[in-house]
This record gives structure tokens, C-alpha cells and sequence, in this order.
């Protein structure tokens, strides 16, 4: 996720989000706008929305805006004459929401023409939620502004604006524009906005924050029938918690986590990447195929909030000098905190509701029920940003392979302005190669990962701001920036290289080049000046599209040689590309090093999106980040967008199967990572005020039951719905098996037990009831088909514990409807292996004491739909039950 919202510098190069141009007309009172005359006025305008009026829920007019398909799809009301918001100090409006998902939206204020998004600019964000109607407002006292969280708690006065970067205070008497929009939405979508007003600041009376946080961090303004009132409830969840982990495993796996029934492909002792089946995949150290599914920040750093400011806000908080005491810390390292602080205490809610948990060896023993829990869910890995000294090196102590990083911003190197968060590293300052291989020994090598074969990959930085795609001159705004240098300036690396390199392109012929860009420079010498025209002219564009590529190539490959160096054979799985900061001059520049493209996907699917090239490409990609919030159970964030916001913990559940389903059926995608493991605290994180719901386990250490269910579920079937159940699947029946694709029908029932085990301590007893009058048995049937290939088999250890004979039949189903059905003898108090192995075109074989028939033109073994086993009821003859152990259906 952006680290920093403030600096996206974007916003003002989009032509619908632009400062307006200079007045020198003295501002008019803030007017109310009800639309009420059917009348849109003429400064308001949409860019890449359409507007228009329409009868709003109450029975008025109102304006509704069709947000499009695009990066920043927004409506302006830009008055020619600035306004004034007087002495009321907030805005306020009514929105509707008519569609069925929430959508995240943006209010931008600017006090100035020359506003750009950031400076002079006030960028505010709040949820619609689904099919409502409600008031917000945005306050402009800076004081609220500056609280320290993303998303602001519930105000008696109605549903308020939090602050998401830009300025913290801006002149309420200049009013330039206003500004609602939308981020990168992948589907178009509409609000209804009427009664645009000026109202007396709620937030004069700041009050009703007082307690709102109670004793667990939790919020003290609701209640869930899942919330932690007592340390006795968290004593209570802890020994629940503890019967429900019982080691189980909702799929087969490999000692690494692999798909341990499917194929085994070469073992080479390492993680690396390969193709199988027309899709890239990664292939665990023994040989089977892995698609990694994670959690990222498994670590308790990032869960301290600010208590210095905001004090009153909280409820019961231990004293500094009690037992509790060690879960304050004092910080003077600064990011976004609130209410001008520059240094003061923090609290960590999270780890003091784990020492009350687990007593004061919690941080262990948190440690040791998180691998059990990621186990049991059906995670196969450790994701970005897990505690290193926990996880880093010690693979084989949790048995849960993971990925490791590294941040080369923590280097001395020169770098260049980006115009967003932060600046990028110029790789051709040597001093940056110093930094790459101080990187990777100081914050990787050094915690013993280089002999850890649990190690899958290695990310290097997050989120680079290589440039926002949405227009040119975002996209190239690095090597803007980079040419507005001065060549002489002896930190101007990047300059000096992109001269010489325009300069072997043109053969030296500064002609040449100024033809090309409209440019009339002296010498190639001149360009040493710094320069940085107005527009990107049609004739630059392919020198900048090739100066991006350059630029990103050098620093892709001074970090790839380094990791080849020091870590040969570990997977560098890139940088985790934005949507905001990534073009495919870059992606192409990182596919010539990566072993796997990264992608931060907050969108409701990976599929669809323009500005990810991976098909082009060709190479492996992984989602270093994805989530969905809601603010249905006690946060007040739902996430950096309308995409990622979700209606209900439900929701969140569903939302999470469809974007899992939709990864694990693209033939690039080799792995998803949710981020993150816990909540953010509900008022901010420390350094940047995010409080969105993210986790699967709340502030508290309760686990969200809809999202936990929901990845079992998706992780019992993710290589079925990957590869098709290609390969063999082994059913023993044990306790550690997902057995969700058995089902008994009619009278049935299915017991475990231990006689005829012959493949783990337990087989499948079926009973069919009473014989001859309807037939009753068992169906497995997979999430996809199973494809079995040319040459199938089906195999079964099978066990008549009666004192009479039965004849166990078995009925084979395609997709096309075709069923064949198999029958075997099986003698009294006897055992024995069946084969299913005749499944092509055939006439009835029914002669002997064992046989077929049904599909004459053969069964299309690339498409089986179920497979079910049942007793002939030849009563008082035969036998009324079956045990069957070791099924296993093979390619």
C-alpha cells in the first residue's frame, strides 16, 4: 500500500483536477447549490463524467455524476469568482449512493490558482455505502484535519470527510474550486450530490471524541457480538482457539507447502518458477507445484498509534510504569502525526491485548498460534514485511516458507525527485550499488536465509514512484525532473548519463536532436542547463519513453546482480509496482532481471487492468498486496479505494473467494498476498494515519469467521481451480484432509475409522442403510473437473467388512452427461484393490465378476465431473456397508 498519500503530484496534471486560472475578484459568500431549477451551472464540469439532474430519494433535483472508466474521473465546480466559506468553517452535502457496493470518494478544496493537488489543496476522503443517502461535511479546522487517522469516527452532525493529503490548512475565504472524484475505478459507477452548503463547524466542539477507544483499542461507540469486554474473554477465545487448531490442513501439502497430489516436476533444493500446463507456476524444492497464497505483516511494529495529542481519546490506558507499561514507546522519528507533533508517545494496543492473551512470553507464543493459524487457514507463506528476526533464516523451525526484503532508501545514494512520496534512487551514482550491496547483507544475508530453502523469493523496495500513467507528463515526470538538473552539479548522475546517451544516439549531431524536439540547443554542452519545457512535445517522447526504460534498467539490473551475487538461485521477485507510479517502459525495463513481476492490486480483481502488462511480458507475476475493508464491525476505514471497500465482513469474505479465483485461474499469476495480517489501529498508524480494516484478526486477536472460512475454502480447492485437477488426486481420509468434495447421498452415512486403514490410520466406512430400497453411497466431486488425462486410473483400497458378498459399484460422470458405471466383487470379511482403467469408446462388458457399462462412445476423461461409489442391494444376499482407503486418481 502507499506508504505516503501526500505528493501524488498526479492529481494536477490531469486536466479535470487542474488549479484554476488566477482572479483578482474578491470572494463571494459560499452559495447553497440545490439544483432545485433543473439547472446545472456553468462552472460545473465533469472530466470523463457526464452530468446531469435528476429526482433525487427525497423528491428534489439533484446532480448526478456517471463516473467513467478512468485514472481520475471527477466533477468541478469552479465558480469564476472565488468563494468564501465565512464563518461557518464547513462544507457540507448530501450524496446517494443508489448501486449495490460501497464506493470510497474524494473531496479536493483548493484556496489558490496554482493549487496542484498537494500545495494549496485540502484532498479529503469518506465511503458511500451501498443504496444510502446521508450528510456529510468536510471541517476545515486543522485541527481536525490533523487528528491522525485516514477515516474519521461517526460525528453526531453526520458522516464526515477524513483527511488524505494536501495541506492541513487552507484559507476558507478563497475557495478557487471543489473537486469530487474518484481513483482509478475499473467500473463505471454514478453519485447523486444535492445541498452543497456552508454549515457551523460540528467539530467546534470536539467532545464526543473523548473515550472513544476502550481498554483493547477497540471502538467503545459500538457493539459486535464478537468484541473483548473482559481480559477473561480473551482467556476464553485463547482456549477455543487452541481445540479449533488441531494441526488440520484444508489440502494435502508437501513438506514446503506444495501440492503434494498433484505433479512433481524436477526438485533443484530451491523455489524457482516454471511453466506447466500453459501457466507460469512456482515449483517448491522438492518439485511440486506451488502457488504461494500469504500474509503480509506478521509483525507487531506497525501497530502502535499516537496517544500524545489526542490523550482524552482513549479509555483505561495502563500506566507507563505497570506491567503493561512496556507497550508505550516514545518516538521522535515523524511521519504524519497528528496535531503538529514532532515527538511523543505511542501505544500498542494489539501487542498488550496479546500479552493479557498469553502472558508476558506472548511475543513467542503469538508467534507459534499466527503459523498455526496461517496453517490452518490454508496459507502456504509468510508475506512482505514479516518480522525478520522471527521468520528470516528459520524456515524449517515453522515449516511455512516465506519471502524476505529489503529497502535500498535506506542508503546515502542521490536521488531524484519523483514529484510523489518519495524520490527515486538514481542507480548510476555509484554510491547506489554500495547501498544495493549493504542492502542485501545487512538486511537479508545477515539473518541466515542464504541456506534456507523455505526462502521463496526476495523482494527489493515497494511501490516505486516510476511515473503515473495517466497522462504524458506524469509519465515521464522523473525524467522531467531529471533533465531540470544541472549536469554540473556533481550529485547530477542520471543527467550526465542520459546526455551521453542522447548524445551516441544523434551521433553527436545536436541538429539532429533539436529536428527531432522543437528544440534549438547550442551544443549537446547547452543541455548540461537545467530544462524542463512547459509540454513534452509529440517529437521527445520517444527519447523520454527510451530515458524511463534506461533509467529503470540500470537500477533493475545493479539489484539483480547484486542478489545473483550473494543469494544465486533465490528468486527476485521485483519491486511490487503501483497502479499509480508504473508504466511499461518500466515493466519492461524489470522483466529483463526479475524472476517475477510484483504487482499491489487493490482492485476487486487482478484481471482487466490496462496498466499491468503482464501478458506482454510473458514472465510470472505475483500480488504482493490485496485487501477489502468495512467499517461494519467497529473501523472506520475501509481501504485506499472504492475497490477495495466492502459492505460487511461477509462481504469482505466474498470478495476475497472472487479475487482468489480470479489469480488462481490466470496462467501468469504465480501467488496473492493479503496485506495485512491485523487491523490498523482504529486512529492511524503512527507514521500515516491509516486505519482501514485490513486484517484477519482484529486489534483484539480475534479472527474475522467469513474471511478465515473463506480461505479455507479457497485454498482446499486452489490447485483445482488452477490446473484442473490435472494430475493425481490421493484421498487417505485423515484427519489433516480437506474431505469437503465428499458428500453422502439417500440414506447413507460415512463414518472414519481405523479397520481396512491401509494409507494413514484411517478409511471412509460407508453405510448404505436398508438394502433394496433406494441406492445410497457416496459422490466426490471436485470445485472443477478433474482432467485425467489419456491414459487414466482410478484406484481404491476397498475393505467388506459384513459376513456377506457385496458388489460395489461405481459411477463415472463427464461433463457432457456421459456416466459409465463400474461394478466389483468383493467377498465377505475380505480386502481389495479395484481399477478403474477402461474409459474409452467400448461395448457393455458385464460377463464376469467384475465389469462396466454405460458411455459406449467413451467418457471425456479431461472433463470428470464426479465419481460415486454404491452397494448393489441384493438383500438378504449381501453386505449393507463399504470401507475404502487410498483413492487415488492418477493421470
Amino acid at each position: 500500500m502507499k506508504r505516503l498519500f501526500a505528493g501524488l503530484l498526479t492529481l494536477a496534471m490531469i486536466a479535470g483536477l487542474a488549479g484554476q486560472p488566477g482572479t483578482a475578484n474578491a470572494a463571494t459568500p459560499f452559495p447553497t447549490l440545490n439544483f432545485d431549477n433543473g439547472v446545472i451551472p456553468s462552472y460545473v464540469t465533469g472530466s470523463n463524467a457526464t452530468l446531469q439532474i435528476v429526482t433525487n430519494t427525497t423528491g428534489s433535483k439533484a446532480l448526478k455524476v456517471n463516473y467513467a472508466v478512468a485514472d481520475f474521473p471527477s466533477v468541478k465546480f469552479a465558480p469564476a469568482t472565488p468563494w468564501s466559506v465565512g464563518s461557518g468553517n464547513a462544507i457540507a452535502f448530501e450524496l446517494t449512493n443508489a448501486s449495490n457496493k460501497d464506493i470510497t470518494f474524494y473531496l479536493r478544496v483548493d484556496d489558490s490558482a496554482q493549487a496542484d493537488g498537494v500545495k494549496d489543496s485540502i484532498v479529503s476522503q469518506a465511503v458511500a455505502k451501498a443504496g444510502t443517502t446521508n450528510q456529510y461535511f468536510l471541517s476545515l479546522n486543522s485541527a481536525v484535519l490533523d487528528l491522525g487517522m485516514r477515516f474519521l469516527p461517526p460525528n453526531p452532525a453526520g458522516l464526515q470527510m477524513g483527511y488524505a493529503w494536501g495541506d492541513k490548512s487552507i484559507d476558507p475565504a478563497n475557495v478557487v474550486s471543489l473537486q469530487f472524484f474518484q481513483m482509478y475505478p475499473s467500473t463505471a459507477t454514478a453519485l447523486v450530490i444535492d445541498n452543497l452548503r456552508v454549515i457551523q463547524d460540528p467539530n467546534s466542539n470536539l467532545s464526543y471524541l473523548n473515550g472513544i477507544v476502550d481498554k483493547y483499542g477497540q471502538y467503545s461507540g459500538a457493539s459486535w457480538s464478537e468484541k473483548i469486554n473482559s481480559d477473561q474473554d480473551l482467556l476464553n477465545d485463547k482456549a477455543e482457539e487452541a481445540l479449533a487448531l488441531n494441526g488440520s490442513q484444508p489440502i494435502a501439502t508437501s513438506q514446503y507447502g506444495g501440492w503434494k497430489n498433484g505433479p512433481k516436476l524436477q526438485a533443484t533444493g530451491r523455489f524457482r518458477v516454471a511453466q506447466y500446463g500453459g501457466k507460469w507456476t512456482l515449483v517448491d524444492p522438492e518439485g511440486y507445484l506451488f502457488f504461494s497464497t500469504g500474509v503480509d505483516v506478521v509483525r507487531l511494529d506497525d501497530m502502535h498509534t499516537w496517544i500524545s495529542g489526542r490523550d482524552a481519546m482513549f479509555k483505561d490506558l495502563p500506566t507507563k510504569n505497570s506491567s503493561l507499561g512496556e507497550h508505550f514507546r516514545y518516538t521522535t522519528t515523524v511521519g504524519s502525526p497528528p496535531l503538529g507533533q514532532t515527538e511523543g508517545w505511542l501505544f500498542n494496543h494489539y501487542s498488550a491485548n496479546l500479552e493479557r492473551k498469553y502472558g508476558t512470553d506472548y511475543f513467542n507464543k503469538w508467534k507459534d498460534v499466527s503459523v498455526a493459524r496461517f496453517k490452518n487457514w490454508g496459507f502456504n507463506s509468510l508475506g512482505n514485511w514479516s518480522e525478520p528476526t522471527l521468520f528470516f533464516g528459520k524456515g524449517s523451525q515453522h515449516k511455512l516458507a516465506y519471502v524476505a526484503n529489503g529497502w535500498t532508501s535506506w542508503g546515502t545514494h542521490t536521488t531524484i525527485p519523483s514529484g510523489e512520496w518519495g524520490g527515486v534512487a538514481d542507480p548510476y551514482d555509484p554510491q547506489f550499488t554500495v547501498s544495493v550491496n549493504d542492502m542485501v547483507q545487512n538486511q537479508i544475508v545477515a539473518y541466515g536465509v542464504a541456506q534456507d530453502p523455505w526462502l521463496i523469493g526476495i523482494y527489493v523496495d515497494n511501490e516505486i514512484p516510476w511515473g503515473s500513467p495517466a497522462t504524458t507528463q506524469s509519465k515521464y515526470l522523473l525524467i522531467s525532473n531529471l533533465l531540470a538538473m544541472n549536469a554540473a552539479d556533481s550529485k547530477s548522475y542520471a543527467k550526465r548519463a542520459m546526455i551521453a546517451h542522447l548524445k551516441t544516439k544523434y551521433s553527436n549531431n545536436i541538429a539532429a536532436l533539436n529536428a527531432q524536439w522543437g528544440t534549438s540547443f547550442a551544443s549537446f554542452s547547452a543541455m548540461d542547463a537545467p530544462f524542463k519545457p512547459a509540454q513534452i512535445s509529440n517529437g521527445m517522447l520517444p527519447d523520454y519513453s527510451a530515458m524511463l526504460k534506461l533509467l529503470a534498467k540500470k537500477y533493475f539490473n545493479i539489484v539483480d546482480a547484486a542478489l545473483t551475487q550473494a543469494l544465486p538461485n533465490i528468486l527476485y521477485l521485483g519491486s511490487r509496482f503501483a497502479e499509480w507510479g508504473i508504466s511499461s517502459e518500466v515493466q519492461e525495463a524489470a522483466a529483463e532481471y526479475v524472476d517475477v513481476v510484483s504487482y499491489n492490486v487493490y482492485k476487486e480483481s487482478v484481471n482487466g487492468h490496462s496498466w499491468m502488462d503482464i501478458a506482454a511480458l510473458n514472465k510470472p507475476a505475483i500480488v504482493g498486496e490485496f485487501a477489502f475493508g468495512s467499517n461494519d464491525r467497529g473501523m472506520f476505514g475501509t481501504g485506499p479505494n472504492s475497490e477495495s471497500a466492502a459492505s460487511s465482513q461477509q462481504d469482505r469474505a466474498s470478495k476475497f473467494t472472487n479475487y482468489m479465483n480470479a489469480a488462481l485461474q490466470n496462467p501468469y499469476f504465480v501467488g496473492a498476498h493479503w496485506f495485512q495480517y491485523v487491523d490498523e489501529p482504529l486512529l492511524g498508524r503512527h507514521w500515516d494515519g491509516e486505519n482501514y480494516n485490513l486484517g484477519f484478526v482484529d486489534v483484539a486477536d480475534v479472527p474475522y469467521a467469513p474471511l478465515v472460512n473463506a480461505a479455507k475454502t479457497v485454498h482446499a480447492q486452489a490447485y483445482a481451480t488452477r490446473f484442473g485437477s490435472t494430475g493425481n488426486t490421493k484421498i487417505s481420509f485423515e484427519a489433516s484432509e480437506n474431505l469437503s468434495l465428499i458428500s453422502a447421498y439417500n440414506q447413507a452415512t460415512i463414518q472414519y475409522v481405523s479397520q481396512g486403514a491401509t494409507d494413514g490410520v484411517r478409511a471412509m466406512k460407508v453405510n448404505v442403510g436398508t438394502l433394496d430400497t433406494v441406492y445410497a453411497g457416496v459422490e466426490f466431486k471436485p470445485a472443477s473437473p478433474w482432467n485425467l488425462g489419456a491414459a487414466p486410473s482410478i484406484t481404491a483400497d476397498v475393505t467388506n467388512p459384513t459376513a456377506l458378498p457385496i458388489q460395489l459399484r461405481c459411477n463415472v460422470l463427464d461433463n457432457n452427461g456421459q456416466l459409465r458405471t463400474f461394478y466389483f466383487t468383493v467377498n465377505a470379511n475380505a480386502s481389495r484393490t479395484i481399477t478403474l482403467g477402461s474409459f474409452g469408446a467400448s461395448p457393455a462388458q458385464t460377463s464376469g465378476a467384475d465389469g462396466y457399462w454405460g458411455a459406449t462412445n467413451g467418457l471425456s476423461t479431461a472433463q470428470i465431473k464426479s465419481i460415486s461409489f454404491y452397494l448393489w442391494e441384493d438383500a438378504p444376499k449381501s453386505g449393507n456397508s463399504f470401507i475404502m482407503d487410498h483413492l487415488l486418481i492418477s493421470k
